[in-house]
């Protein structure tokens, strides 16, 4: 008797799944984080705030949030924008811009509407 069909579609889901599975982990990992989920909550509400503005929101040291907002970069989350000596900060992924508002992020009014 052949393999049970649910088994069959089961398995090929979970194949073409893999390739994106190890983005969808490290984005994960990164929004459970709560020193990384303020500071996108942060970047989300002032969108090219620097990591001093940043790091004072969320109550970190500018090294503690410099790190996190590196891990944050590294798996597509946030981007930088060099603006002479200053790195300014900007959502860069919608899924999870559509994520902080499913938590209660609200634009304010630096953020541009859309």
């Amino acid at each position: 008797m052949g393999a049970d069909p649910l088994e069959a579609v089961a398995r090929d889901a979970v194949t073409a799944a893999r390739p994106r599975l190890e983005r969808a982990l490290a984005r994960f990992a990164a929004l459970s984080d709560p020193t990384r989920l303020e500071l996108l909550v942060a970047i989300h509400a002032a969108p090219g705030a620097p990591v001093k503005v940043l790091a004072a929101a969320a109550g970190l040291t500018p090294n503690t949030a410099t790190q996190a907002l590196a891990a944050l970069r590294a798996c597509g989350l946030v981007d930088r924008v060099r603006d002479g000596r200053l790195s300014r900060w900007h959502l860069a992924d919608d899924t999870a811009h559509e994520l902080l508002h499913q938590l209660g992020a609200a634009h304010s009014p630096l953020h541009p509407e859309h």
